[in-house]
């Protein structure tokens, strides 16, 4: 007994100390990890800002020192200027912040917000190496009102074909036009995984909807947001021309299917109907019967056997398909009405492949055509695809429309494709209209 004493309170002891000790390395830990690192880059970074003389960004700075005391690490970052009032004001400067997460190596980051901020071509090609490391998960990343030019393009859209895990890209109100736009898509041609696309009041012509069009058919992309530019029916057709054609040809290839199933559900009631045929005119009615009873039986049990395979074959989603398939499309204020090139009937006939895209493909999801002067007979064939697609059970669509049309066409188009509101994502931006 002495000894099992001993033993017991050996191991309290040795329990006592490892407790201790565990919890010890555990604030350590918690310390030296997401909490160290955290505070180590708001060290670097307030040391980097003095070194230029400039300032921190004050919500960069006010996340990381809450991220630092709750023991957490920051994945997204939003960068801002300050106004410079006085003369002695030190302004925000981006290199800096982008100085210490490269120095410290801080591969927590996921989303990088720039808003407001003036990028020079030194800029860009500083992020554009910090998008090149491998070791940096930038998922999303948005660069709004940064007055990025044409020339400047290029450098950012060659980092492109490095971002593997990019899933969003956001370059709203940079006018760098349709040079820039084809810049962009060139770099986005060897991107595989990027799915949104935001290009709103960039001032994008008809040439766009070519580049943009090309994109949306060779590569993983799926979602367009091009509110505020001016594609014109021109452009907007060469935009959504591939992916109609897609549509159509998915549309017969379910009537096929639909036809083959058909045709393979009455062959087997044929074999069931000339089965049971046959084990009546063998005269064994007591034999029938039980193997009448016998085989529904079995069948149930084929069914069982089915469901049960179908809970089991569950596999990881695989890489996003490539091809021309559009999910969310929108085109506010793009001009599309019958004052251009194309004459009256072009928004007829932009229109008209609109209500093919909606009568065949099962992927669109949104469609904003706000603020376009499509007019009554546009709108009619908006409502002709959306009743059609309401028929052919294809899913419902969230589609906005101007008001310039009858009220009872209207009132159809919004009555099947309600759901749709105006983007409020870009903070402060909502009311901010193209520049002339």
């Amino acid at each position: 007994m002495p000894k099992g004493k001993k033993k017991g309170k050996g191991k309290g002891k040795g329990k006592g100390k490892g407790k201790g000790k565990g919890k010890g390395k555990g604030k350590k830990e918690g310390s030296g990890g997401n909490d160290g690192e955290t505070k180590k880059l708001l060290k670097t970074y307030e040391r980097n800002c003095a070194l230029t003389n400039s300032q921190m960004c004050p919500g960069i700075r006010k996340l990381l020192k809450a991220a630092a005391e709750d023991n957490k690490v920051l994945t997204k970052f939003i960068l801002e200027p300050v106004p410079v009032e006085k003369e002695g004001d030190m302004p925000v400067l981006f290199d800096p912040f982008l100085q210490s997460l490269r120095q410290e190596r801080y591969t927590h980051i996921q989303d990088i917000h720039v808003w407001d901020y003036p990028m020079a071509y030194e800029n860009i090609a500083t992020l554009a190496l910090f998008l090149e490391k491998p070791f940096y998960p930038i998922r999303l990343l948005e660069l709004m009102d940064c007055l990025i030019d044409a020339p400047a393009v290029p450098r950012l859209a060659s980092s492109l074909a490095y971002c593997d895990v990019l899933t969003t890209l956001v370059l709203d109100y940079n006018e760098f036009g349709d040079k820039g736009c084809q810049h962009l898509c060139e770099g986005l041609e060897r991107n595989v995984t990027l799915l949104s696309l935001s290009l709103c009041y960039c001032d994008l012509q008809i040439e766009s909807g070519k580049y943009l069009g090309h994109i949306l058919s060779t590569t993983a992309l799926r979602e367009l947001y091009l509110d505020g530019n001016e594609l014109q029916c021109e452009g907007t057709m060469e935009l959504i021309k591939l992916c109609v054609d897609q549509g159509e040809i998915e549309a017969y290839q379910r009537e096929e299917e639909a036809k083959r199933k058909a045709e393979e559900e009455a062959l087997l009631a044929e074999q069931e109907t000339q089965r049971k045929y046959d084990l009546t005119s063998a005269g064994d009615y007591s034999g029938s019967d039980k193997e009448g009873n016998s085989k529904p039986g079995s069948g149930k049990k084929k069914k069982k056997k089915k469901g049960k395979k179908k809970k089991k074959s569950k596999e990881p989603a695989g890489p996003p398909p490539v091809g021309p398939w559009v999910h969310k499309l929108h085109l506010a204020d793009n001009g599309i009405d019958g004052y251009g090139d194309m004459g009256h009937f072009a928004p007829i006939i932009c229109m008209r492949l609109f209500k093919k895209l909606l009568m065949n493909s099962k992927c669109v999801e949104e469609l904003d055509l706000e603020d376009n002067n499509i007019g009554e007979l546009g709108g009619r064939e908006i409502l002709d695809g959306l009743e059609f697609r309401k028929e052919a059970k294809l899913g419902g669509v969230k589609v906005r429309t101007t008001h310039l049309m009858t009220s009872d066409t209207f009132n159809s188009i919004v009555k099947l494709g309600n759901g749709l509101t105006k983007k409020g994502k870009k903070k402060g931006k909502k009311g901010k209209k193209k520049k002339k």
